[in-house]
């Protein structure tokens, strides 16, 4: 069964009210699905957020994280959006399920050329914790990600839909766990995305992050 994480809790499109909110994140838990979420640091605290934090009335991460500890079966991918954070993370999602949480988007941060130093820095405080790799067509070869010891692949298509068959084999065969961005995280339509998504499910994909993982999730009932 391909896991559906709901990108930053959206259920229906995105919805800047829903995202990063813990009452929305904790009403797609409920509905079964894994969640894509961002954590920043701002003045020493944790806040959940995709842009930079500039007020203490964001949304708290420690709030999400206790809604997060009673679902341990969902998949939680932590989009780390900055550094200097590393200690206080590890520490707040500790007594999550470590078999369901990854981080990831660590090149975005610090640069590919910096990727292996900041995991270092994140296996030091715990070596359970799963990194993912990023695989995209922007700059982030397929290769590496093959030949990386990380078990999860972050795989992204910006400009175009470079993603072939052929590549979820490969990483499959490497023995990656494969998570793909629905093109509706850039700006595509929802049915363009959807087809697209049938695609990656056929294809055999671990899990996809959408905007619409209600949409998704239908749809994959109606083919399988």
């Amino acid at each position: 069964m391909i896991e559906i994480l709901a990108h930053r809790g959206n259920l229906f499109g995105s919805d800047c009210q829903r995202e990063n909110n813990a009452s929305a994140c904790k009403e797609c838990l409920d509905l079964g699905f894994g969640l894509e979420l961002d954590v920043r640091n701002y003045k020493n605290n944790l806040y959940a957020k995709h842009d930079p934090v500039t007020s203490d009335k964001a949304q708290y991460w420690a709030e999400i994280v206790e809604i997060l500890i009673n679902y341990p079966q969902l998949t939680i991918a932590i989009n780390i959006k900055d550094t200097g954070n590393e200690n206080s993370l590890i520490t707040s999602i500790r007594n999550l399920s470590w078999f369901k949480v990854f981080l990831f988007d660590l090149e975005l941060v610090v640069g590919i050329e910096n990727y292996n130093s900041l995991t270092s820095v994140y296996k030091s405080l715990d070596s359970k914790i799963e990194i993912a790799i990023r695989a995209s067509d922007k700059g982030e070869p397929l290769e590496r990600a093959i030949e990386s010891t990380s078990k999860v692949v972050w795989l992204d298509e910006f400009d175009n839909f470079w993603v072939s068959q052929q590549v979820i084999e490969k990483l499959n065969l490497a023995g990656k766990k494969v998570y793909a961005v629905a093109p509706d995280l850039h700006k595509h339509s929802a049915n363009i995305s959807m087809t697209r998504c049938q695609e990656f499910a056929a294809w055999n994909v671990a899990g996809i992050c959408t905007d619409y993982p209600i949409m998704l999730r239908n749809l994959l009932k109606g083919i399988t």
